[in-house]
Formats: C-alpha cells, sequence, structure tokens
C-alpha cells in the first residue's frame, strides 16, 4: 500500500524539521529517516497500532511525534503529525468532514495489532 502525508501534515513536519535543523542538522536528518522508515513499515502493516480516537483513524507512536493515520481511497494518510509532548490535538478538519459527511474511504478497522516481531 502507498502511504503519503496529508497537505497539513506535510507543513507541520517541514516546519518542524527546519526549526530543528537550525538547532540540530543530524537530528533532523534522523527524524526524516524515522518518517521514512515509518512509512514503510504503515504501507505493509497499515493495522499495527492503536485505534485513533477519531472513527477510521489509528494512532502512531514514533518518539517524539505521534501520527494519525487512516486509509484514504486505498493509500495510508498520515493525516496529521503532532509533538507527543502536547495533549491530544483536535481532529484536524479534513478527517472530521469526512467522517461528517459519512465518507466512502476505507477505514482501518479496530482489532488486534499486527505487525513485525522483534
Amino acid at each position: 500500500m502507498r502511504v503519503r502525508l496529508s497537505p497539513s501534515a506535510e507543513r507541520w513536519f517541514l516546519k518542524r524539521i527546519a526549526e530543528l535543523a537550525d538547532i540540530n542538522p543530524a537530528a533532523a536528518r534522523k527524524l526524516v529517516e524515522r518518517l521514512e522508515r515509518q512509512k514503510h513499515l504503515l504501507a505493509d502493516y497499515p493495522n499495527m497500532t492503536e485505534a485513533g480516537l477519531i472513527p477510521g483513524t489509528r494512532r502512531v507512536s514514533m518518539p517524539p511525534l505521534i501520527l494519525t493515520i487512516r486509509v484514504k481511497a486505498g493509500i495510508v494518510e498520515i493525516a496529521a503529525i503532532r509533538d507527543a509532548r502536547q495533549k491530544d490535538a483536535r481532529a484536524p478538519s479534513d478527517v472530521l468532514n469526512d467522517a461528517d459527511l459519512g465518507s466512502t474511504e476505507q477505514s482501518i478497522p479496530d482489532g488486534p495489532i499486527h505487525g513485525p516481531k522483534d
């Protein structure tokens, strides 16, 4: 399955990376690499994490970040990204709008956590 960032998640992440790169370029590169690895995992195991607060979403812990994902038109979308130190954010408006409109998008079912075993 393909994985992409929503426009708002991409803006948030790029801003965060730019700020971090000013302070510690190596840490910024590592965070970009970690997100790329996470995207590869999500492509193979979109149900590997716990259900999110919004129906049809899942919460992915990638310290120091929390990702909110959903399956949209057969693509795993990282709908939102926030710093793990922040309290749970309100739902991004695009996620809420889809839920309110009874979207026909495929949701990620609640169920057992699947993923690679260490």
